[in-house]
């Protein structure tokens, strides 16, 4: 046995073992390239055979710099994140709405419809929005001709402040009831605190360039304290009557900002010499993933479109059963994929090309004085044009 070993010990290189055949024909060569440094120490690992003790383990993930769609955006490369406060982008990256392309917003513009109410709750849902829109014109002095500035400023503010509140009333009965009956609530909760969400960031985009006087502020704390209650009671009893009322009101929503955007297009109007030059605001911008050059215009039409979803998604919802699953679920993960893109590819929406609107002579009292208006019935179905309002291109 000794001789033997001797023999392996002093042999040729045939006669080594694997490890050590490779030592012998790496020195060589390393010396010949002039390098100097050691051989890599090798260590057995299992049924993997020989590997070099300072290679990395194998990597079961790929290794990708851009940031996984669930976690919050970083804004960092955006012009816009420069002029919001320093805990205003974190907030902003957390709220997954659909993000508007000019496409989109062209299309919303030229199908504007009016549900027809047909049962008896929806002629009194109809009947309420429209004194309550009849009193507001009446009190804030808005009107589709030529409307002071101060005027749409008013009705802007006061409208947006309460279009934010019934997504939430709602929301929150949905949530106690799933908790008191311990069961599902079959995603609805999500969609309406997503509306709620979005009608307060309308409200703070709108306060970034309007003004509010006190008499403005007082008019918002009164329709909150005598709104707020009315919403939870009829809600409480009829559910589907308070998402026809909000269909309503985001019809109302519709008509203004439609009629507003047009005066602002159009030369000659008090709107077009207030605010056809006024640049968006810092957290429109960051909020709709708008271009830096996008205009004050751009974040209204932003705004219209966002009430045409809200308006279809609530008429849809009051055709519905309480239990039935809420059909626009796909449509929120969509948008969230498309703003994760967006923010990862380092771009922005195409809104803001100056889209002008061809003015037409509006129909009798309707503050509506563009395009066409287009009445739809919608009774036991949901017609195509109106169902999926968020859908993501």
């Amino acid at each position: 046995a000794g001789p033997r070993r001797a023999a392996a010990a002093v042999g040729p290189v045939g006669a080594l073992p694997l490890a050590p055949r490779r030592a012998a024909i790496a020195l060589p060569v390393g010396a010949l390239l002039g390098a100097h440094r050691p051989a890599p120490q090798r260590q057995r690992r299992g049924y993997a055979g020989w590997r070099d003790a300072e290679a990395p383990a194998q990597e079961h993930f790929r290794i990708s710099g851009r940031p996984h769609p669930l976690r919050a955006k970083s804004e960092a490369s955006s012009g816009a994140a420069s002029c919001l406060g320093s805990d205003e982008p974190p907030i902003v990256n957390l709220m997954q709405h659909h993000i508007w392309s000019e496409r989109e917003i062209h299309e919303r513009l030229r199908t504007l419809y009016q549900h027809r109410p047909h049962s008896f709750g929806d002629k009194i849902a109809h009947a309420v929005m429209y004194t309550m829109s009849k009193g507001l014109n009446r009190l804030t002095g808005f009107s589709p001709q030529n409307t002071p500035v101060q005027a749409a400023e008013l009705r802007l503010i006061a409208l947006q402040s309460f279009a934010g509140a019934p997504g939430f009333v709602a929301a929150t009965f949905r949530h106690f009831r799933s908790l008191r009956t311990l069961q599902r609530d079959h995603g609805w909760i999500h969609t309406l605190l997503e509306q709620a969400e979005n009608e307060r960031m309308h409200l703070l985009v709108c306060m970034r360039t309007l003004d509010a006087s006190y008499l403005t502020r007082l008019l918002v704390v009164c329709a909150q304290a005598l709104t707020t209650p009315w919403l939870a009671a009829v809600y409480a009893m009829h559910p589907r009557s308070v998402h026809r009322f909000v269909g309503y009101l985001e019809e109302t929503a519709c008509l203004t900002l439609a009629n507003i955007i047009q005066q602002v297009e159009t030369p000659g109007t008090p709107l077009h010499e207030a605010w056809s030059a006024v640049p968006a605001p810092a957290l429109g911008k960051a909020y709709w993933r708008l271009h830096d050059e996008a205009m004050w215009v751009d974040c209204l039409k932003c705004m219209f479109a966002d009430a045409a979803n809200h308006r279809d998604v609530n008429h849809t919802f009051a055709m519905m059963k309480s239990g039935d699953p809420n059909p626009f679920i796909e449509a929120h993960a969509h948008d969230a994929v498309h703003a994760w893109r967006l923010q990862s590819e380092n771009r922005t929406t195409d809104v803001g090309c100056r889209m002008t609107l061809r003015a037409r002579p509006a129909a009798g009292h309707s503050p509506l004085a563009y395009g066409g208006r287009c009445s739809v019935t919608i009774s036991g179905h949901i017609t195509p044009s109106c169902f999926f309002g968020a859908a993501a291109p």
